[in-house]
């Protein structure tokens, strides 16, 4: 029994090395991803994925492969085979692929399947994870502030797009005048959109005063626009703008005189209107016909202009006037006017009427009786 005992321990001596070799000696390689340049990486772009393999396991790994198998939206530039030979017992060895991300692709954390094979028949397929992050862009497509007269309220309308491949998030508008003769009105001036996705368009209406000093023109402004991508990082975009103060002119009768010794009518213009006159035509019509005709280069905005005509017989008339506003916009009215003639002796008559006076005076000796 004893003999018995003896050689099982002996037995079991000689074969636990045996047995514990083959426990230990295995092969454990693992795949993952080492880094992405750029990262995250941007829809539309070329990208390199650098994979590491590492043999954590007690046996060499000989004839090993890597093969990546990529997925939409990623498209492999180069041979998706790479040969690595042997990898030794803690080892790693770094392996590139050259990598194109679709235009299309959304944000999003993306596997990508790697094919290992070792031994001639061992292997594994394992995943590893690539960020694709895309940043947002805005584009002013169009601003439309339609017409704004002095001293009235209006609205600027601006159509703006996401041009970029990421969503812009907490997405605020703010319109600032460079000019204080057109400012927001109270909180007017400011708009939130939230979140906007890729080519999406947003318009939002900002609400405006323009003073009533100020004149035909355009006054400058910026559209600032702020964003946050889907990092969280703070964007910032400016988009210059203009803002058309335009309205109308006015013309109106001032005063109406006649002048018999010069025999000519003075008519006396003012613009009451909020814009500029320009290439001003007065036509003076008697009777239903032209009498005269008179002509003013421009009378802006409160300010007064003299028209002269020939001196009809008539007391009374029509003025016709046509001219020019902002833009080339053409404006016509008729105002009636009316004067008085002033009665003026001749001078012959009045030379004559001192002659006899004179004459009259020596004759009958007066002059005596005078002095």
């Amino acid at each position: 029994m004893k003999r018995i005992l003896l050689l099982s321990i002996i037995i079991l001596v000689f074969a636990l090395p045996e047995v514990l070799n083959a426990q230990v000696l295995k092969y454990e390689l693992t795949v993952e991803t080492a880094f992405t340049d750029p990262y995250p990486i941007e829809p539309g772009n070329n990208l390199v994925l650098s994979l590491s393999l590492f043999n954590n396991g007690s046996l060499d790994a000989a004839n090993v492969v890597m093969q990546l198998e990529p997925i939409e939206p990623f498209t492999l530039i180069e041979s998706s085979k790479k040969e690595l030979g042997l990898i030794k017992i803690r080892q790693t060895r770094l392996v590139e692929y050259d990598l194109y991300v679709d235009s299309s692709a959304v944000s999003a954390l993306y596997e990508i399947p790697v094919r290992v094979t070792y031994d001639v028949n061992k292997g594994f397929v394992r995943t590893v994870q690539v960020r694709v992050q895309g940043e947002p862009k805005f584009e002013l497509l169009d601003v439309f502030s339609g017409t704004i007269s002095p001293g009235d309220q209006g609205n600027i309308t601006a159509k703006l797009q996401n041009v970029g491949t990421g969503k812009a998030r907490r997405t605020s508008v703010t319109f600032t005048s460079a000019s204080d003769y057109v400012n927001p009105v109270l909180s007017g001036g400011v708009a939130y959109l939230g979140d906007v996705g890729p080519s999406e368009i947003k318009q939002t209406d900002f609400t405006i005063l323009a003073h009533s000093d100020s004149e035909y023109g355009v006054y400058s402004g910026k559209i600032n626009v702020t964003y946050d991508d889907e990092s969280g990082n703070e964007l910032a975009e400016v988009f210059d703008v203009g803002v058309l103060v335009s309205g109308e002119p006015k013309l109106q009768v001032y005063k109406v005189e006649a002048d018999r010794e010069e025999s000519d009518l003075t008519v006396e213009l003012v613009n009451v209107g909020n814009a500029e006159a320009k290439a001003i035509a007065a036509t003076l019509l008697i009777n239903g016909k032209v009498f005269d005709v008179d002509y003013v280069t421009s009378i802006k905005l409160d300010k007064r202009s003299t028209l002269k005509f020939s001196l009809p017989s008539s007391m009374r008339g029509k003025l016709e006037l046509s001219y020019e506003g902002p833009d080339n916009k053409q404006y016509s009215q008729m105002e009636d006017v009316a004067w008085v003639i002033p009665f003026t002796f001749p001078t012959w008559i009045i030379i004559i009427v001192v002659i006899v006076i004179a004459y009259f005076v020596w004759k009958k000796k007066l002059w005596k009786k005078i002095f």
